[in-house]
């Protein structure tokens, strides 16, 4: 039996834009009724204004508060889901396209990729979070986009997210979400300028990919200097890249005109569609089937194990509900059947003189009642007796991973057949601590790990197998 095979239900995921003055949700869902005449489902718009202080500069400087302010929302749209990407500002991420050899591809151009981040980028590795793609523009090289952003502003919008009870599958800047979302002609060079509050970026768009941006803080927002500046850039690219470039004010930006079917003509004027962007852009990437996402995200891991970690942590949870469900039950029944025994035994301390062989029609079925709850509680536990607590073994294998592993994938057909882990490691030695580590779990033994990609040297893909010690220690008591 695969464990995930129960949460393999498609979720909605959320669209979150976060900006330092305000926090904005799209996302998709059926209609209802007759309204399903011209499309099946309908994009939803919210907002809500983001209190001075909470977000500055693109990064968070009070978690709880913006935990708050998110969970508000999510209570106010009646949102089931947990899933979401999120947008965030850019002023700290670090984006741009590094050439590479046409002829390198797969693992050389993975190696060549880990390179640049070690030694090209402004930053120490050890001290943000990286994600790449390939932006495609050329016939000739590989371009591959790289952006990295510190581990300490994205853990800020983590953390934020874990405590509002938000699962993040991935995390991008504005930019990468307005690119998904905006309308211009395919094959045509768009310049956009975007006003921040302590700042100004200007980033240039084409295909739906990033391909220049670069974000100018300023002390004071002087329109005259915005346009210098963009001028500049917008004459140099054309110059670097031979291509002509259309220069356009973010705030007159519209909507891809696929998407403005989902949404209510008299919500949104055309003066509004600039403003929901951004989180239109990250519900876009959330519609996007599962395991076929590989597009940039700065969390600590990808896209594809997001979808897999989350739906470990969900497992865990639905497990954890059972047991406790269960054992209320338990003692609940208990109880019934203690203060029925204790009455009908303060009854028969009181009716010392009548005769034993009287039967009363009511104590005969008390006693029948009595009967069936003690029926009905072996039946349950002789049921739970036969579920196997996958829990228990999900959580010691959980707190003996170490930090450079990265599992995407948990398997088990029975407990009597081989566990499979399948996952990345972030070097040899981070791996055959994770297989020691493994090995002296109380539950396990014989945990095999074949020796495979001998040449590499990082992000080291592996599949980890075991059998379980003794079964009967997973078994519910």
């Amino acid at each position: 039996m695969n464990i995930f095979n129960l949460l393999t239900k498609k979720k909605r995921i959320v669209g979150v834009e976060i900006s330092d003055n305000a926090i904005r949700v799209s996302y998709f869902r059926p209609k209802k009724g007759l309204q399903r005449a011209n499309t099946k489902n309908e994009l939803i718009l919210a907002e809500s204004n983001l209190e001075i202080n909470i977000v500055s500069g693109g990064v968070v400087l009070n978690k709880e508060l913006l935990a708050k302010t998110l969970k508000d929302i999510w209570n106010k749209e009646k949102l089931n889901s947990c899933y979401a990407i999120i947008a965030i500002p850019e002023d700290k991420v670090y984006s741009r396209i590094f050439p590479f050899p046409k002829t390198a591809n797969g693992s050389q151009l993975v190696e060549a990729i880990n390179l640049a981040i070690d030694f090209e980028l402004p930053v120490k590795r050890e001290e943000v979070y990286v994600g790449w793609e390939n932006a495609g523009d050329s016939n000739v090289i590989n371009e591959i986009l790289i952006s990295s952003i510190p581990k300490i502003v994205a853990n800020g919008y983590i953390d934020a997210l874990n405590i509002a009870g938000i699962k993040v599958l991935a995390l991008e800047t504005h930019l990468f979400s307005i690119a998904r979302s905006a309308k211009f002609t395919f094959g045509q060079t768009v310049l956009f300028k975007k006003v921040n509050p302590k700042g100004f970026t200007v980033f240039i768009l084409k295909d739906r990919s990033l391909r220049f941006s670069r974000t100018i803080p300023t002390t004071s927002q002087n329109e005259e200097f915005y346009t210098s500046e963009a001028n500049r850039i917008k004459t140099w690219f054309e110059y670097e890249k031979n291509a002509q470039v259309f220069a356009l004010p973010l705030s007159e930006a519209t909507i891809r005109d696929e998407y403005l079917k989902y949404i209510d003509g008299n919500k949104i004027t055309i003066d509004q569609q600039s403003k929901w962007l951004i989180s239109l852009g990250a519900a876009i990437r959330g519609e996007i089937k599962e395991g076929e996402d590989n597009q940039i995200s700065l969390l600590p891991i990808g896209t594809a194990e997001a979808y897999a970690y989350q739906k470990i942590t969900i497992f865990i949870d639905i497990m954890r509900n059972i047991t406790i469900g269960i054992s209320l039950f338990f003692l609940v029944a208990f109880l019934a059947v203690y203060l029925l025994v204790l009455s009908l035994s303060q009854n028969n301390k009181i009716n010392t003189n009548i005769s034993v062989s009287t039967s009363y029609p009511d104590t005969t079925q008390k006693e029948e009642w009595i009967k069936n709850i003690n029926d009905i509680t072996s039946t349950s536990k002789d049921i739970l007796s036969s579920m196997v607590n996958w829990s228990v073994l999900l959580d010691d294998i959980k707190s003996r991973t170490i930090n450079g592993i990265t599992i995407s994938s948990f398997s088990a057909k029975s407990i009597s057949e081989k566990i499979n882990i399948i996952g990345i490691a972030k070097d040899r030695d981070t791996l055959n601590q994770f297989k020691k580590s493994i090995q002296e779990s109380p539950y396990v033994s014989n945990v095999e790990l074949p020796i495979t990609n001998l040449e590499q040297k990082a992000d080291i893909p592996f599949s980890l197998s075991f059998d379980i010690r003794d079964p009967s220690m997973l078994y519910y008591k």
